[in-house]
């Protein structure tokens, strides 16, 4: 072969190689990309807000195709899907498509800061607490002024049973940025230490914090509500609960708490009537959970323990979707009577896992109760109770192990 041969064989190998190059790089570019599905709620008129989270959805896909190797514009893509889960509670679509989103931020960036808070958010929804930690860690590392950072380090810190630090990180937000996410997680960490006129002040700033009609504020003012029904304030929970629906219409949370509202007053055909709504508007498995204790309660076994079973099975397609819900499936047998020694030992897991989490005590202790081990429950309940906190189910839990 002649030098010309060579040279010419040569251009030839590096001009395939940049065109292979272009094409492969088109196709990854150019493959479909997560989209929104209508909101059940909104099937008539989508809202101004849906509108403009698929209007985002189209402009970051725009992007991703003209410019694949900037960044910011999966991740920001994925904190639309994100919000629109929260929104919709349809977790099963929109967690896969931002972790999709967010895989390739990493894989191209893996020190991403914002990627890694979103990856840790992510990790909080399925309740992979110790991860969530270690990624908020290394975010702050990159950027120790983000209130958001240490919102999440507040939220895995406590569910992890840490809550000293969970204390520090909430006031080190609250110095950085005093808006409703860091007021909302003040006001849990005060309930959780017993201080109930404390939580419901810091309730009342997060909520008026937020903007009418948003999910956000929405949230905020469901919490208010839940804390006044907590100390057995019913009309002023409602008189909240009526007030978010005429902010944010459909809200199902908010029916979901005058549900709640009318189970105390044992008017179960009404409750039962705005779970089911609740639940056919939002498909978050907590509904389902309300609704088949409401049927307990107003004796219609038969729709309760079928309700059961279909919550049983919501807690399944989690698990295979990456999700941790050892704790909700053992409090959940553990209130119906079903499935008592597979409920103990996933409740004894997640004690393992997470041995300082005051809830994950009491679900331990109330499963060993059950299952007719109350000497061993003793040891577990009684450090469930060192916070003070003032819940009727704990109280009633203790109660009855002591006795």
């Amino acid at each position: 072969m002649t030098n010309k041969n060579v040279i010419a064989f040569a251009f030839l190998a590096v001009l395939s190689l940049i065109v292979l190059g272009r094409y492969y790089v088109v196709k990854k570019s150019e493959r479909p990309l997560p989209s929104l599905s209508q909101r059940l709620s909104e099937k008539a008129q989508p809202s101004s807000e849906f509108l403009n989270a698929k209007k985002a959805v189209e402009y970051y896909e725009i992007e991703i195709r003209r410019k694949p190797e900037v960044v910011k514009n999966y991740v920001d893509l994925a904190n639309v899907f994100l919000q629109e889960g929260r929104v919709t509670g349809n977790h099963h679509e929109y967690i896969p498509s931002a972790q999709e989103m967010l895989d390739e931020a990493l894989s191209r960036e893996p020190d991403d800061f914002e990627a890694l808070l979103a990856k840790a958010s992510i990790m909080l929804t399925l309740h992979q607490f110790s991860e969530a930690k270690r990624l908020a860690q290394i975010a702050l590392v990159k950027n120790p002024y983000s209130a958001f950072a240490y919102g999440v380090l507040v939220d895995a810190h406590a569910e992890l049973g840490e809550y000293e630090d969970a204390v520090k990180a909430s006031d080190k937000m609250l110095s950085l940025r005093p808006d409703l996410r860091s007021y909302s997680r003040a006001s849990y960490l005060r309930e959780l230490h017993g201080d109930h006129a404390g939580a419901i002040a810091a309730m009342r700033l997060a909520a008026d914090a937020g903007v009418s009609g948003h999910e956000n504020r929405a949230w905020a003012l469901y919490h208010l509500g839940m804390l006044y029904l907590q100390a057995g304030k019913l009309d002023t929970a409602a008189y909240i609960f009526k007030g978010t629906l005429e902010e944010r219409p459909n809200y199902a949370y908010a029916l979901s708490g005058l549900a709640q509202v009318n189970a105390a007053k044992k008017d179960y055909p009404e409750a039962i009537r705005l779970l089911q709504q609740a639940h056919n508007l939002t498909p978050e498995h907590v509904f389902l959970e309300q609704l088949a204790e409401a049927y307990r309660f107003s004796g219609d076994i038969r729709r309760a323990d079928s309700t059961a079973q279909e919550v049983l099975k919501m807690f399944g397609q989690h698990e295979k979707a990456g999700w941790n819900i050892n704790r909700e499936f053992a409090r959940f047998c553990a209130n119906h009577d079903m499935n008592l020694p597979a409920a103990l030992k996933r409740a004894k897991i997640e004690y393992e896992a997470r041995p300082n989490n005051i809830e994950v005590q009491e679900t331990y202790a109330w499963l060993l109760y059950k299952n007719g081990q109350t000497p061993e429950a003793v040891p577990i309940i009684e450090p469930a109770l060192r916070l003070n906190t003032r819940r009727a189910a704990l109280s009633y839990h203790a109660g009855m192990i002591t006795r």
